[in-house]
Formats: C-alpha cells, sequence, structure tokens
C-alpha cells in the first residue's frame, strides 16, 4: 500500500493490478478471488471504521459503526471504538477484525486499547464478537490483533500483549500457545503452516554482544515443540528478523526504518507514516499483505 493506491503484484515483482482507494487507509484485506477489498479508514491512531468494496461493481459501502462492542457507558469522553486487521476467511464469507479502542487524551498503549476479536457473515452483515477472547486467562481483554484463519476455517490465531492463542470460530475453547522461555518472554504468531503448525517469532540475546535479535520458528500447537522453519523456504529468508507475514515466495518484515516485501527477485522497502490524530502524531508502516500461503508438498507431514 502507497499512498492512496493499493497495488497488486506477483512474487516477480510484476505490479498485475492497481486499486485506488480514494483516501489514506489504516489497513486493509483483500479477498483470495481479488473480487472483494476491506480497507480500515485512517480516523484514530489506533484504526477506523471498515469499508467493503467491490473490486469489479465499485460499489462500497460501509461496514462498521463504532458501537459493536462498548457501550458508550463505558468509553472515556474522548474515546472511540474503532477496528483493525481485518482477513477474509477461507471460503471469503466472512471476515475476522480486531475490536479497539482509542483514547488520545491518554498515551495509547496495549492495556489501554484491549478489545476482542469478532466475526462479521458478509451476506448478513451479523456481528459475532468471540467470547473466548473476553476473558484472556481470566484477565479480561487484551489488546487482540492480527487474527488468521485457519486454511480449514475451523481456527483463528491472533495475538495479545501477552503472547499468542487459538480460538475455534464459535469462540467457545481458547488455548494460549507456550512460545517463549522463561530467558525469552517476548514471542508471537505470525500465520498458520498447514492446519496443524504456527509460525512463530521469538526475541533472543546473540551472544557474545547481548544484542537482541529474533529467531523465527515453527511451533506444533499439539506437541508444544518448536523447529526450524528453514525446509519452508526457497531460501534462507526465514533468518531476517521482525517477520509479519511470509510464504515460500514473498517475506514480509519490519525494521527500525520502516516495512520491507522481499521476494527471490525484488525487495520493496516503505517508510514508516506519520499522521496526526486530534495533536497526536502517530508512526505506522504501510500495510503489506500475502494472499496464499504454502505450497502441500512443501509443509511437513505433522502440519497438514
Amino acid at each position: 500500500m502507497a499512498g492512496t493506491t493499493l497495488n497488486l503484484a506477483a512474487p516477480s515483482g510484476k505490479i498485475t493490478q492497481k486499486i485506488d482507494v480514494k483516501n489514506p487507509i489504516y489497513n486493509f484485506a483483500l479477498s483470495k478471488d481479488r473480487k472483494l477489498l476491506v480497507t480500515v479508514s485512517a480516523d484514530t491512531a489506533t484504526g477506523g471504521n471498515l469499508y467493503l468494496l467491490n473490486l469489479q461493481t465499485h460499489a462500497q459501502a460501509r461496514l462498521t459503526n463504532g458501537h459493536l462492542y462498548f457501550k458508550t457507558k463505558d468509553l472515556d469522553k474522548d474515546e472511540t471504538e474503532v477496528y483493525d486487521d481485518p482477513q477474509f476467511s477461507p471460503d471469503g464469507l466472512s471476515l475476522v477484525f480486531a475490536i479497539h479502542t482509542d483514547n488520545p487524551g491518554d498515551g495509547n498503549d496495549a492495556i489501554n486499547d484491549s478489545g476482542p476479536i469478532a466475526v462479521m457473515n458478509l451476506r448478513t452483515r451479523k456481528v459475532r464478537v468471540l467470547k473466548s477472547t473476553e476473558n484472556i486467562g481470566g484477565e479480561g481483554l487484551c489488546f487482540a490483533n492480527t487474527p488468521k484463519w485457519s486454511p480449514d476455517g475451523k481456527w483463528i490465531l491472533f495475538n495479545c500483549e501477552s503472547g499468542a492463542f487459538i480460538t475455534d470460530v464459535a469462540g467457545t475453547t481458547i488455548r494460549e500457545l507456550k512460545l517463549g522461555t522463561e530467558a525469552n518472554t517476548i514471542a508471537y504468531a505470525t500465520s498458520w503452516v498447514g492446519n496443524s503448525c504456527v509460525l512463530t517469532v521469538r526475541n533472543i540475546e546473540v551472544q557474545p554482544d547481548n544484542k537482541e535479535s529474533d529467531e523465527i520458528l515453527l511451533f506444533n500447537p499439539h506437541t508444544s515443540k518448536s523447529g526450524s522453519p528453514a525446509t519452508l523456504f526457497s531460501s534462507p529468508k526465514w533468518a531476517v528478523s521482525g517477520l509479519i507475514e511470509a510464504s515460500e515466495s514473498v517475506f514480509i518484515h519490519r525494521s527500525d526504518s520502516g516495512i520491507s516485501i522481499e521476494t527471490n527477485e525484488m525487495t520493496w522497502s516503505f517508510p514508516e507514516i506519520q499522521r496526526e490524530f486530534k495533536e497526536r502524531l502517530s508512526w505506522r508502516a504501510s500495510a503489506a499483505h500475502i494472499i496464499g500461503g504454502w505450497h502441500p508438498l512443501s509443509i511437513p507431514q505433522e502440519c497438514k
């Protein structure tokens, strides 16, 4: 995403389609058939409302109104309910997204802006808040973010400030993924590999200088064991830190200067964008997402 133009590119780097979204957006999701686009309006520093654009008819519809979960009496005077991290279900009929709050009067952080995960039926526009994401570890709401559907559409992977979790689509059960270690507690999940494994990132200290880096691992929730993901990639990109999303041919990662999209043939680099929301500055890298995943033959048997 650059400016108000969404570029669709093949791994070769060739731009296959350009979509003019008219106004700056905070985030987006594109259906796998490339017929529908959901955008997050750049309303606040933590998200905005969701809009559905039909790329064939160019018809646009607003999907949210800022009142899906939090009641007005539960919000502070200047606080608003906003949305982020949309993703289409594998069948394209539903949309999962995160609900946050935004308070321009206070320093925004993960705890203040906590909220649950919700699923919208795109035919009926009915929204279900997943009850399993309303009480994380008995501590109430977390800053639930980056929800990802499993390829079979049965599970949703998401992150909180306290770790990564998997919930069923009905929102009745939840499981915490034990990704970190006693020595390296900071860890998060980035994507599914098959229906049974997760690609994760864990913060580590590199000796002898004690510098911090990221270690990318393939995690099996059934055995709680992690291993090298090197067999998934056609080149050693898995060694690059700051992973956000990855597939066999595309690798998206965040650095101190912004976000980079790497393929086997070229690299795009996008700097952080500075925006002002009600006298408060916010920096955010351009949104970038991968459509597709891993070739079936490259997925380890334990992950299928």
